[in-house]
């Protein structure tokens, strides 16, 4: 059997057999291999998200080569994920990406991050190598002249045109404060906001940056709340600093709504609040517990290799990843990435969160964001509560 390189954080990923560490024994002797690049955040205050993201996009390649693997012409193919941490650092993601292209020869990447995944655009155009990320960006990243790079993660433009009317109406905000970090990510999410609160007419009375891997943002929230917003906003704020800054505002005695917009874990807005979690909206990626059958068998699929204390909702939005480009591969029968991406377009695909598609045209000038609902709770009695998730997709989304 080929031999497989894996790179991953041992202690701090839980590896779970057949997806990091050893060979899986599904990798048959008579499949060609190819290696996908997973280039994420497995250490640091993003690693909430890249942990997850990680694990799941491999569990999506575990389902493929359980299955057989895919045939092309003939040949019978299976994927071998790489993970490699760039602690959301764009210079290490680009050493990462490197590696990844040269040293490793992968097939196809996907990168955390807008910034990150911007720094690495100019790498991946050389080598013409399709990737399937999870990040922000804006329109810096997802644009036309960047045909091969798909965004795999919810719209925040998306999420932003459904949950501010609704909470308009539910909540009586009529101003907010925006929070970034100090990145691309953060400045495209002030970007995506904007247009979105003017055409709702709720105004925005401030916005603040901040460096990545801040724990302190007291002095930053003392700004903000003396401007006195009905709405803070954490944006594209990882899952750990948001957790803090709903803590931090409410000890500095904010008593307005404070919405968690990109991905927070319940579990450790809960944990790390204490109290002053209370009310807190969560946007996340589905439901925290699983509904449907499909979710149900992702469920117990990660049950295999991970404790049930591991599971959060950010593992459903990226099951497919990988799945998606082998369809792609399948129905063309080819490893071309500017034909995959061309049908890519079109295709349609089953998922744990249901049918996922790519849009786009009419925001980025092309169609490459997948389009994903929207799901939002709110911490009640210390608990996280389901509110809604909102499915009709906004028109400039299609």
């Amino acid at each position: 059997m080929k031999k497989v390189i894996l790179i991953a954080t041992v202690g701090l990923l839980s590896l779970g057999t057949g997806f990091w560490g050893n060979p899986s024994p599904a990798l048959a002797a008579d499949a060609k291999i190819l290696n996908f690049g997973l280039v994420k955040a497995t250490t640091g205050p993003a690693a909430v998200w890249g942990i997850p993201n990680s694990r799941s996009i491999s569990m999506g390649a575990s389902k493929i080569n359980d299955q057989g693997g895919f045939k092309v012409k003939g040949q019978i193919y299976k994927w071998n994920p790489i993970v490699y941490d760039h602690k959301y650092v764009p210079a290490e993601a680009v050493k990462a990406v490197n590696k990844a292209i040269y040293a490793d020869k992968v097939s196809f990447l996907s990168i955390m991050g807008g910034s990150t995944t911007l720094a690495c655009i100019p790498l991946m155009k050389e080598n013409k190598i399709l990737s399937v990320n999870d990040a922000g960006g804006g329109k810096a990243v997802t644009n036309p002249d960047n045909p091969l790079v798909f965004r795999y993660n919810p719209s925040i433009e998306g999420a932003y045109a459904r949950i501010l009317p609704y909470l308009m109406k539910q909540e009586a905000i009529k101003t907010m404060a925006v929070l970034n970090p100090d990145d691309e990510t953060g400045r495209s999410g002030l970007d995506a906001v904007k247009p979105i609160a003017q055409v709702n007419n709720l105004t925005i009375i401030t916005t603040e940056f901040y460096e990545r891997g801040t724990k302190e943002f007291t002095p930053m929230l003392t700004r903000v709340i003396s401007k006195n917003p009905d709405l803070i906003d954490t944006s594209y704020t990882d899952p750990t600093s948001c957790a803090l800054i709903n803590k931090q505002a409410r000890e500095l005695g904010y008593k307005g709504i404070i919405l968690l917009l990109w991905g927070p874990n319940p579990k450790d807005v809960i944990t790390i609040g204490g109290p002053h979690a209370e009310k807190a909206w969560m946007g996340v990626s589905g439901p925290l517990e699983p509904q449907t059958p499909d979710q149900k068998d992702f469920y117990n699929r990660f049950l295999k290799n991970w404790p049930a204390s591991e599971w959060d909702s950010n593992y459903w939005t990226h099951s497919e990843q990988i799945p998606c480009v082998t369809k792609a591969i399948v129905e063309t029968q080819s490893f071309d990435p500017f034909v995959l991406a061309k049908h890519l377009e079109t295709m349609t695909w089953d998922s744990p969160l249901g049918s996922m598609k790519v849009g786009g045209t009419k925001l980025f000038g092309i169609k490459r964001q997948m389009i994903f609902p929207s799901t939002y709770y709110r911490v009640e009695g210390g608990k996280p509560v389901f509110k809604m998730t909102l499915t009709q997709v906004p028109d400039f989304l299609e």
